[in-house]
């Protein structure tokens, strides 16, 4: 008896789902129209402005079933150079790390890795040894390869973290800032890691670092027994056919689109050799078409082969700064008003790779300035697009996925 009673219910709930869905796709489903265009290009034009003609910005905003929904640029290609150009490519910096982590995943699925493996298993000891020692305690070879990818290893930042030999300025930093032709290996940067105060032991912390990037690429390689960049080509770029994507200074540049340049302040970033020091955390150039593409990839589940990767991608740990968590390779930004959240990353000089998976929406772009902020240009955005869809309910992903919430919003 409980079981017809039980088997009663579901059928009488699954019926009236069918009307609600079948009422509301009369009138919601297939869209009958495309969203009104956004107007963004003053947000993105006073972002730019605030560079004082050092670094041009490009947006692009692309929705899952209308394509692209706006794009544009701003400013010039360099200082007193020609007019940036939407499919511009640029220097994504810590961007990086998603398609890294992506790569770390693809070889797990195959069983090459466990991301909960120790990396002393992975790695020479001549690598490992010493990058984390803590009362006399080498954890270097115990770190995870989840740890590198989730910032949880307890490893100081080669880039920013002490000791410092003058305010902010760590010895590594002099090294690079003292020689702007120098070529970075990363084996070298390890041996500035090993100076620097240790954060934690494994686990215990979350603490942004691009010194478990440098193992994770070494992994890679390590595994592959191919170089890094040749590793990113055959298993992201070629497949998703991202044809203006590189690793810069480990391989030449691609596509024909024209490049531009980020700065820190006046000083000019691009073309300094010294930047391989950015390598599997932060050395890809891209443009945004291109990320938008590695983008929605990785948002339709398209990259991985098993789905559960998807899910351990983002597994969010807290990084102690309100609204914002981590994942691999991915930050997760929660959104006021009930609006949803944004996951993806973003990198030094202002570049970003963000996905609204609410409204299936995807934000790429660049504002080629270290000293700048991308969030107002993207925050625009997202209030537009919400008053759009608030105001229109059939255009909303939740029309399209779940059309008896759209009727919802409809009636209130």
């Amino acid at each position: 008896m409980r079981l017809f009673i039980a088997l009663a219910l579901t059928l009488s709930l699954a019926l009236a789902c069918a009307r609600a869905s079948e009422a509301t796709q009369r009138t919601c489903s297939p869209p009958s129209h495309e969203p009104p265009p956004l107007q963004l290009e003053d947000d993105l034009s006073q972002a730019v402005s605030l560079n004082k003609g050092y670094g041009g910005g490009v947006f692009s905003v692309t929705h899952g079933r209308f394509g692209v929904w706006w794009q544009d640029a701003s400013g010039s290609l360099k200082k007193n150079g020609d007019l940036m150009t939407p499919d511009a490519t640029f220097e994504t910096a810590s961007i990086s790390k998603t398609f890294t982590a992506a790569v770390i995943l693809l070889l797990a699925e195959e069983g090459a890795l466990e991301l909960d493996q120790p990396i002393g298993q992975l790695l020479p000891a001549e690598l490992t040894q010493g990058l984390l020692v803590i009362d006399g305690r080498d954890f270097g070879a115990e770190i995870s390869v989840r740890q590198l990818l989730n910032h949880t290893s307890g490893l100081p930042d080669y880039w920013t973290d002490p000791p410092f030999l003058e305010p902010g300025v760590n010895a590594f930093l002099k090294a690079y800032l003292n020689d702007p032709n120098r070529f970075w290996q990363p084996s070298e940067i390890l041996a500035y890691v090993r100076d620097l105060n240790p954060i934690a032991a494994p686990g215990q912390k979350w603490h942004y670092s691009d010194s478990g990037y440098v193992l994770a690429g070494l992994i890679i390689e390590q595994i592959t027994a191919k170089p890094l960049h040749q590793v990113y080509r055959s298993r992201l770029f070629e497949p998703l056919g991202m044809a203006n994507t590189w690793l810069q200074w480990r391989e030449a540049p691609v596509g024909s689109h024209p490049r531009s340049h980020r700065y820190e302040n006046d000083w000019d970033m691009y073309d300094k050799r010294h930047n391989s020091a950015d390598w599997a955390g932060g050395g890809l150039a891209s443009n945004a078409q291109d990320l938008t593409i590695f983008l929605r990839a990785l948002a339709g589940k398209e990259l991985f082969t098993q789905p559960a990767s998807q899910k351990v991608m983002q597994t969010w740990v807290a990084t102690g700064i309100p609204d914002i968590e981590y994942g691999l390779g991915l930050f997760r930004i929660l959104l006021d008003d009930n609006l949803g959240e944004l996951w993806g990353h973003d990198g030094y000089g202002n570049a970003w790779m963000y996905y609204w998976p609410e409204q299936d929406v995807s934000f790429t772009g660049t504002l080629n300035q270290a000293e700048n902020d991308w969030w107002p240009v993207v925050e625009a955005a997202i209030v537009q697009i919400s008053e759009i869809m608030a105001s229109d309910p059939c255009l909303s992903t939740r029309a399209h996925f779940f059309p008896f919430l759209a009727r919802e919003d409809a009636d209130n």
